[in-house]
């Protein structure tokens, strides 16, 4: 056997080994996934971020949300500042946002922004 056929025959013979590998089953989304849906999940992964403006007159940016704490201040943002929110905590009492300004990730009051 020539060494370009013994070279097409391992080829396919990879081709094949690599078929029978299966990927992780992933759970399907229990509705259409949206320009708004999605939850974050491993099994819907695509969580969309919805613009925003903050409301209160000045509000805290900060690097962590944990027990309902607010920990760790970026930045005090005046009120109008134009913000992503990627999702709102489970609580209800924060969201994880984007600063677009900066390119800044952080946690915000709820309470201190609205959806355009």
């Amino acid at each position: 056997m020539s060494l370009v056929a013994r070279g097409k025959l391992a080829a396919v013979l990879l081709a094949a080994a690599l078929s029978t590998i299966a990927a992780p089953a992933m759970a399907a989304p229990s509705s259409p996934i949206t320009a708004q849906g999605g939850s974050g999940t491993v099994g819907d992964p695509w969580v969309p971020m919805r613009e925003a403006h903050t409301t209160c007159d000045s509000t805290t940016l900060f690097g962590n949300y944990s027990g309902g704490v607010h920990r760790d201040p970026i930045v005090v943002l005046p009120r109008g500042t134009w913000i992503g929110v990627r999702y709102v905590t489970g609580d209800g009492r924060s969201a994880d946002v984007l600063w677009h300004n900066h390119s800044q990730w952080g946690f915000l009051l709820r309470s201190c922004f609205a959806f355009d």
